[in-house]
Protein backbone atom coordinates (compact mmCIF):
# COMPACT_ATOMS: atom_id res chain seq x y z
CA UNK A 1 0.00 0.00 0.00
CA UNK A 2 1.22 3.50 -0.84
CA UNK A 3 2.26 5.61 2.17
CA UNK A 4 -0.33 8.28 1.35
CA UNK A 5 -3.04 5.63 1.24
CA UNK A 6 -1.93 4.27 4.58
CA UNK A 7 -2.21 7.68 6.21
CA UNK A 8 -5.63 8.21 4.65
CA UNK A 9 -6.88 4.89 6.07
CA UNK A 10 -5.41 5.65 9.50
CA UNK A 11 -6.96 9.14 9.51
CA UNK A 12 -10.34 7.81 8.33
CA UNK A 13 -10.47 5.09 10.96
CA UNK A 14 -9.40 7.55 13.65
CA UNK A 15 -12.12 9.99 12.59
CA UNK A 16 -14.77 7.25 12.66
CA UNK A 17 -13.60 6.10 16.10
CA UNK A 18 -13.64 9.67 17.42
CA UNK A 19 -17.18 10.22 16.04
CA UNK A 20 -18.41 7.02 17.65
CA UNK A 21 -16.88 7.94 21.01
CA UNK A 22 -18.34 11.47 20.80
CA UNK A 23 -21.85 10.18 19.99
CA UNK A 24 -21.61 7.60 22.79
CA UNK A 25 -20.64 10.28 25.33
CA UNK A 26 -23.44 12.60 24.16
CA UNK A 27 -25.94 9.74 24.38
CA UNK A 28 -24.83 8.72 27.87
CA UNK A 29 -25.06 12.30 29.18
CA UNK A 30 -28.50 13.13 27.83
CA UNK A 31 -31.46 12.92 30.20
CA UNK A 32 -33.88 12.36 27.31
CA UNK A 33 -33.58 8.57 27.07
CA UNK A 34 -34.06 5.87 29.72
CA UNK A 35 -31.13 3.56 30.62
CA UNK A 36 -32.48 0.62 28.54
CA UNK A 37 -32.81 2.91 25.50
CA UNK A 38 -29.29 4.23 26.04
CA UNK A 39 -27.97 0.69 26.28
CA UNK A 40 -29.67 -0.38 23.03
CA UNK A 41 -28.47 2.72 21.20
CA UNK A 42 -24.91 2.25 22.49
CA UNK A 43 -24.96 -1.30 21.10
CA UNK A 44 -26.15 0.07 17.75
CA UNK A 45 -23.29 2.59 17.70
CA UNK A 46 -20.62 -0.05 18.28
CA UNK A 47 -22.09 -3.06 16.46
CA UNK A 48 -22.83 -1.13 13.25
CA UNK A 49 -19.84 1.21 12.95
CA UNK A 50 -20.38 4.67 11.46
CA UNK A 51 -23.94 3.95 10.25
CA UNK A 52 -25.15 3.14 13.76
CA UNK A 53 -23.48 6.24 15.17
CA UNK A 54 -24.98 8.39 12.41
CA UNK A 55 -28.48 7.01 13.11
CA UNK A 56 -28.19 7.53 16.86
CA UNK A 57 -26.77 11.03 16.33
CA UNK A 58 -29.69 11.96 14.05
CA UNK A 59 -32.25 10.65 16.55
CA UNK A 60 -30.49 12.38 19.45
CA UNK A 61 -30.39 15.74 17.69
CA UNK A 62 -34.05 15.42 16.65
CA UNK A 63 -35.14 14.57 20.19
CA UNK A 64 -33.09 17.42 21.67
CA UNK A 65 -34.71 19.87 19.23
CA UNK A 66 -38.16 18.50 20.08
CA UNK A 67 -37.43 18.89 23.81
CA UNK A 68 -36.23 22.47 23.30
CA UNK A 69 -39.35 23.39 21.33
CA UNK A 70 -41.53 21.73 23.97
CA UNK A 71 -39.72 23.58 26.78
CA UNK A 72 -40.01 26.92 24.95
CA UNK A 73 -43.77 26.49 24.51
CA UNK A 74 -44.18 25.56 28.18
CA UNK A 75 -42.30 28.63 29.39
CA UNK A 76 -44.14 31.12 27.20
CA UNK A 77 -47.60 29.96 28.35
Amino acid sequence: MHQGSTWFVIFSLSAILAFQIWVTVRLRRTPIFDPPQKSAQTKLIWLVPLIGAAIVFAVLVGEEQHERRHDDKGQSS
